[in-house]
């Protein structure tokens, strides 16, 4: 309750004992039931202030107790966007030395080509041709490295293949929509970088 309620409320009470009390002195016989009236009144106000008091107590400890709340669901957001921040820059750094995996396995290719093409140009070259091949799957096989995206986000990319939507598959997996979006990013770009 605000001060000029208090104030308000203070003056009706004046204004009701006044008009209680005795207009003259000719009533002075009847005045002791006036006191207890006017005493009546003013326990009557008395308890009214008490609970307006403890009203607002309750009201302040409500309050903290929400604004507590909130702090703390705003530190777990905060700890929660450290720790998606944190993993996306892994992956960055994943993605990052995958691509130069790959431009190491292109450097590799090409020297391989250029051995086998000035080495041999009869039939046993085209034998080298197809050791050639295997031996390059070989690398692209050793270069991928065990814990590729796919590899880590098995059930997720098996709802995404099935044609769950990125909403559909956040929710099932409990994580956020943005990650999902950032693992599926990262895969597309690893496969691109695994392919070039």
């Amino acid at each position: 309750m605000q001060s000029w309620q208090y104030i308000a409320l203070l003056g009706a009470v004046i204004a009701v004992t006044a008009a209680i009390l005795p207009k003259n002195k000719k009533n002075q016989a009847g005045s002791s039931s006036n006191h207890a009236q006017f005493e009546q009144l003013e326990m009557s106000f008395e308890q009214f202030m008490e609970n307006m008091e403890k009203e607002h107590d309750g009201l302040v400890k409500m309050l903290s107790n929400s604004l507590q709340t909130m702090r703390e669901e705003d530190r777990l957001k905060s700890d929660q966007i450290k720790r998606l921040e944190k993993k996306c820059s892994e992956l960055e750094e994943q993605l990052s030395s995958l691509s130069h995996a790959n431009v190491a396995l292109d450097t590799k290719v090409t020297l391989l080509s250029a051995n086998t093409s000035f080495t041999n140009q009869s039939s046993a070259q085209d034998m080298k041709n197809t050791s050639f091949d295997s031996q390059l799957q070989q690398l692209k096989q050793n270069i991928i490295p065990e814990n590729s995206i796919h590899n880590r986000y098995v059930e997720l990319f098996e709802l995404y293949d099935s044609g769950k939507s990125v909403e559909a598959i956040a929710k099932k997996l409990g994580k956020n929509k943005g990650e999902v979006q950032l693992i599926l990013q990262l895969a597309k770009q690893e496969e691109n970088a695994r392919n070039a």
